[in-house]
C-alpha cells in the first residue's frame, strides 16, 4: 500500500478552493463555461462528478477530488475505485499545481491502455464536406493517435478518437435533424482503429482528408489521453451547430496547458474548419498538413489523363469486364495508363457500386497479369495534384456586409450578415470548388426617405452541389433555396411578403475556379400575402410550379469571380403566371478576410423589378 506522508498534504481548510477552482487548468478538466446561469459544466453525466453538485460547482468538485485522493493514500482501493487510476489528468495537475510530489501508482489498466496506444504525438484530422448527408455538410474532424513505432505501427493501425452523436435507431432523416438540432442525442468520445475512418470518410463517402500533425509535448499528448480516459463512457448533450465533433475535440485539447481555452471563443456555432483555425491561432498547427486524397478523387485523376481513344477501352475493361487478351488496344495508345485506370475502376466498383468480389477479383488479377507484361512500359499517369490552400487557411465562415443601392426608384442602406459559410462567389481557396452553403443570412436596409429601417429578407438556407460529370463518374448537380423576402419597403410589414422554397436538379459543367456552368430543372413554391405572379388578382396566399435554371460562374483573374443566374418559372397552382428572373454578382476578393461585391436584379412577376448594389464584405 502506498500511503502519502501526511506532511505531504495540506488540511482541506487552509486551500483556498474557490481562488484554486477559477483557475483555467481545473475549468478545462471540468468542461466548466460561465452562462446566463452561472458556471455550468457541459459534461451531462452526472458520474463523471465526485461530488453531487459538481456539475455546477467547481470547488467543491476540486475538494472532493482533494479528499478522495487523501483517502486513496492512506488505504488500499482497488484500481477502479482509486481517484489515481480513475481520474489521472485531475491527480496530474494537482500533483503540479500543489507541489503533492505523490509517489507513483500502478494503475494496470490504464498503463494497459497507453501501451497499446503508444502514443508519441497526435494529428487532427479533417475529412472534407460531403454534402449528401446532412451531418457532414461542413466536414468533420477527428484525432489520431500516432505511434511511436512506425515500423511495427504504420498511421494507418494507428488509434482514432472521435466524438459522434448516439443515433436512435430507427429515427429518419427528420427525427435526426430536430435532434441533432435541439441536442435531442447524447454524445461521447470513442476510440476506434484509424483504418475503419480511413474506409469510411475516404474510400466509402470519398471524401478527402487532411492531416494535421499537432505541435504537443509527450506530456501534453499524455495529458490529452489521460483526460480522454478519464471520459470513457462519459455522455454529453449533442448539439449539431455548437457543442458538436469540433467542439469537442478543441476542449479535449484544451487539458494539454494549463493556459489553452481552445473554445472561448465558440457560443453559437464551431464548423470543423474553424476547429483547424483555433489550433492554428494557438500555434498548435505546426507542420505542413498530408493531403490524402480519397478512392474517387483517385480514380477520376487518372481517367482525366485519359484520351478520347484510351476511354473506350478502358471503359470495356472496367465496366463490362471483357479479357485484357480479348480488347485490341492500339500500338499508338497508352496501354499501361489504360489497365492502371482499369484496375482502379475495377477496384471502386467493388467498393461503392455492389460489383461481386467473385467478378472485380478475377478481373482485377487478369489486369495486373496484363500490365505486368508490358515490361519497361510507364503509365506516366500523375498523382493527384494537392489543392494550394488547405481548409484552414481559407476565409472565415461567418461573414457580415454593409453596403448601399438602388431598389425601384428608392435608395437604401443595407446591413447583410450571416453565421456560415461560403457561397460562388466567395474565394474557393480552401474550399470545395463547386460547392456552396448559405445559412441563415439576414439583411436589415435604411431607406432614407422613409426615414426607417425595414427587415428585408432572410436567406433559410441555400445548399448547391454542383457536381460534374468526369469520364467515371455520372454525376446529378442539384440546388435547394428557403428563403422569406420583403417586397416593398414602403408598404406595411403583414402585407408585403413571401416565403419561398425552391430545388433544382440538372447538371454541372466545369470546375468553379475557372469557368463552371449549370442547368437545373426547378420547382418553386411560394408562400404568404405576394406569392406567385399576381395575388391581387387570385387572393391565394400561395403558389407552385416548376421552370428551368441556367446559370455560370467564371474567375477573372486571380481574385475577381461573376456570377450570372437566370431562371423562369411557370406558376401552375396558386397565383399563377410566369416569373422570369436574372440576377448577376461581381465579387473582387481583394484580401482572404474582405471583398467587395456588385449586384443586380431584375425580375417581372405581374410589374419589373429592378436593383443595383454595392457592398463590403468582411469573413470573421
Amino acid at each position: 500500500m502506498l500511503v502519502l506522508p501526511q506532511s505531504l498534504f495540506a488540511t482541506p481548510a487552509s486551500i483556498d478552493w474557490n481562488g484554486l477552482s477559477q483557475e483555467n487548468a481545473w475549468l478545462q478538466l471540468g468542461h466548466y463555461r460561465s452562462g446566463w446561469f452561472g458556471v455550468r459544466s457541459q459534461v451531462d453525466d452526472p458520474d463523471f462528478f465526485l461530488h453531487p453538485q459538481g456539475a455546477t460547482q467547481p470547488a467543491r468538485e476540486l475538494e472532493a477530488t482533494y479528499l478522495a485522493l487523501q483517502d486513496a493514500l492512506s488505504s488500499d482501493l482497488p484500481e477502479d475505485q482509486d481517484v489515481r487510476c480513475r481520474y489521472p489528468a485531475r491527480v496530474h495537475w494537482l500533483n503540479q499545481r500543489l507541489d503533492l510530489q505523490l509517489p507513483a501508482r500502478e494503475c494496470e489498466d490504464l498503463d494497459a491502455w497507453l501501451t497499446r496506444l503508444d502514443p508519441a504525438g497526435l494529428t487532427l484530422v479533417f475529412p472534407s464536406a460531403y454534402l449528401n448527408d446532412a451531418a457532414s455538410m461542413f466536414g468533420h474532424t477527428l484525432l489520431r493517435v500516432d505511434s511511436r513505432d512506425r515500423q511495427r505501427r504504420p498511421e494507418l493501425v494507428d488509434y482514432a478518437i472521435d466524438f459522434a452523436a448516439e443515433v436512435t435507431e430507427g429515427d429518419g432523416a427528420i427525427a435526426y435533424a430536430f435532434k441533432g438540432i435541439f441536442g435531442g442525442y447524447p454524445g461521447y468520445f470513442n476510440l476506434m482503429p484509424y483504418y475503419e475512418k480511413v474506409n469510411e470518410y475516404s474510400n466509402i463517402e470519398n471524401r478527402d482528408m487532411w492531416e494535421h500533425p499537432l505541435s504537443l509535448s509527450d506530456e501534453e499528448v499524455h495529458r490529452v489521453l489521460w483526460h480522454l480516459w478519464e471520459l470513457q463512457g462519459v455522455y454529453f448533450t449533442y448539439w449539431f451547430f455548437d457543442e458538436n465533433c469540433a467542439y469537442q475535440l478543441l476542449a479535449l485539447l484544451s487539458v494539454a496547458r494549463d493556459d489553452l481555452n481552445l473554445t472561448q471563443a465558440f457560443s453559437v456555432k464551431t464548423l470543423p474548419v474553424d476547429a483547424l483555425k483555433a489550433l492554428d491561432q494557438a500555434g498548435l498547427l505546426a507542420q505542413a498538413p498530408v493531403f490524402r486524397a480519397s478512392f474517387a478523387t483517385r480514380l477520376d485523376t487518372m481517367a482525366r489523363q485519359l484520351n478520347t481513344e484510351e476511354l473506350p477501352p478502358t471503359r470495356q475493361l472496367a465496366l463490362d469486364l471483357e479479357d485484357p487478351n480479348d480488347v485490341v488496344i492500339d500500338a499508338s495508345l497508352n496501354a499501361a495508363a489504360i489497365y492502371e485506370t482499369a484496375s482502379e475502376w475495377v477496384g471502386f466498383r467493388f467498393q461503392h457500386q455492389s460489383l461481386p468480389r467473385e467478378e472485380a477479383a478475377p478481373q482485377q488479377h487478369r489486369l495486373l497479369v496484363a500490365r505486368a507484361g508490358l515490361r519497361g512500359q510507364r503509365s506516366g499517369l500523375a498523382a493527384v495534384t494537392v489543392p494550394d490552400t488547405p481548409p484552414h487557411l481559407g476565409h472565415d465562415t461567418a461573414r457580415w456586409g454593409l453596403g448601399g443601392g438602388w431598389h425601384d426608384g428608392s435608395n437604401f442602406l443595407s446591413l447583410k450578415g450571416r453565421p456560415a459559410y461560403h457561397d460562388l462567389l466567395d474565394d474557393p481557396a480552401g474550399y470545395l470548388p463547386n460547392a456552396a452553403i448559405n445559412l441563415f443570412e439576414a439583411e436589415l436596409r435604411y431607406y432614407p426617405d422613409e426615414q426607417r429601417w425595414v427587415p428585408w429578407k432572410l436567406a433559410l438556407v441555400e445548399v448547391g452541389n454542383y457536381l460534374q460529370t468526369s469520364p467515371v463518374f455520372n454525376m446529378s448537380a442539384w440546388r435547394v433555396q428557403a428563403d422569406w423576402q420583403r417586397t416593398h419597403p414602403e408598404a406595411s410589414l403583414t402585407g408585403h411578403w413571401r416565403t419561398r422554397l425552391g430545388a433544382g436538379y440538372g447538371r454541372a459543367w466545369g470546375d468553379s475556379r475557372v469557368l463552371m456552368g449549370y442547368g437545373f430543372i426547378q420547382s418553386e413554391l411560394e408562400a404568404g400575402p405576394q406569392a406567385g405572379v399576381d395575388p391581387d388578382e387570385t387572393q391565394r396566399d400561395y403558389a407552385a410550379g416548376m421552370g428551368l435554371n441556367l446559370g455560370g460562374v467564371v474567375a477573372l483573374g486571380d481574385s475577381v469571380r461573376l456570377l450570372v443566374d437566370a431562371q423562369g418559372i411557370e406558376f401552375a397552382l396558386g397565383n399563377r403566371g410566369r416569373l422570369l428572373e436574372v440576377q448577376a454578382g461581381l465579387q473582387w476578393n481583394f484580401h482572404r478576410q474582405s471583398a467587395i461585391r456588385v449586384s443586380t436584379h431584375w425580375s417581372q412577376r405581374a410589374n419589373i423589378e429592378r436593383e443595383a448594389s454595392l457592398s463590403w464584405l468582411r469573413y470573421f
